[in-house]
């Protein structure tokens, strides 16, 4: 068989052939640079989180969030309660007997959100163990309405946003005549665990 002789020559002449490209290696070695290389350029900062241009802006959000909660607001509704917070501290508020679960007419909670850019953020709504988070989106001309039992305690809960993080959300609270509801009138259990003032304990 003439396969080893072959192999034989080959790698004799495999350091040869290394020597050789060794050399050619080092004649073609590129001296140093003429100049240091430059320095890579920092990285671009991050951009800034969407603000207002001053406290005329954050004012006119707030006749906005107005003006939604008015485009919804039931008729014949009597005003319970109402209240603006920032985004930046959330909302964690609790109804109880002071605002109307000692009455026998529905509730309605409306909640409007206004920010520099768009957003949404997602609304809470409690009752003992039950729970139904909804979203809300920042800059709609109408506010969004939640329908709530008559004497039902509930909690209404939106996380705080990031510190820098502008924006305001604006709440009302009303009671409204019964044929004023809207669908099955439970935004917290739905139409399967309606909750009457018969069977709802007293705080």
């Amino acid at each position: 068989m003439r396969i080893r002789p072959l192999l034989a020559v080959v790698l004799a002449a495999l350091p040869l052939t290394a020597a050789c490209t060794t050399a050619g290696d080092r004649a073609a070695a590129p001296g140093p640079p003429a100049s240091p290389p430059q320095a890579s350029s920092p990285p671009a900062s991050l951009p800034s989180a969407p603000s207002w241009d001053g406290k005329a802006d954050e004012e006119d959000a707030l006749r906005r969030a107005t003006r939604a909660l008015n485009a919804v607001r039931p008729e014949d509704a009597e005003r319970l309660d109402e209240g603006v917070t920032r985004l930046a501290q959330g909302l964690e508020r609790t109804f109880g007997a002071t605002f109307g679960a000692t009455d026998d007419r529905p509730l309605a909670l409306t909640v409007a959100c206004q920010a520099p850019a768009a957003r949404s953020l997602t609304l809470t709504l409690a009752r003992g163990t039950t729970s139904a988070d909804w979203d809300v989106t920042c800059g709609d001309r109408e506010a969004d309405r939640f329908d709530i039992p008559a004497g039902t305690r509930f909690t209404a809960r939106v996380t705080p946003a990031d510190a820098a993080t502008e924006g305001v959300l604006m709440w009302r609270l009303d009671a409204v005549a019964p044929g004023g509801v809207e669908g099955c009138g439970d935004d917290i259990g739905g139409c399967g665990d309606r909750v009457t003032p018969a069977d709802t304990p007293r705080p």
